[in-house]
């Protein structure tokens, strides 16, 4: 729950100034003057939408790690056939 609760403050506050105690909103010391405080709602919500994102980042890196292995048929110097077209699109 604390990378949870510190991914979603980075998202929601980036570079603002702050330390968790623990593991929950509570342990949450606000030190940024410049910035207000995200909620608890606010910040359950974040994590929420950083969960529900997290299989299409997977599958994206599974994606970038196949064409990666592929890259070398998209050379310049090579003819792709459709099929390989088909397979990089």
């Amino acid at each position: 729950m604390k990378n949870n609760i510190v991914s979603a403050l980075v998202e929601l506050r980036p570079k603002s100034k702050w330390s968790l105690d623990g593991e929950e909103y509570s342990g949450l010391e606000w030190h940024d003057t410049e910035v207000t405080k995200p909620t608890e709602t606010e910040i359950n919500d974040k994590i929420s939408e950083l969960d529900a994102a997290e299989p299409m980042k997977l599958l994206r890196k599974e994606r970038n790690r196949l064409l990666g292995l592929t890259d070398w048929r998209a050379s310049s110097d090579l003819t792709l056939s459709d099929d390989w077209k088909n397979y990089r699109q």
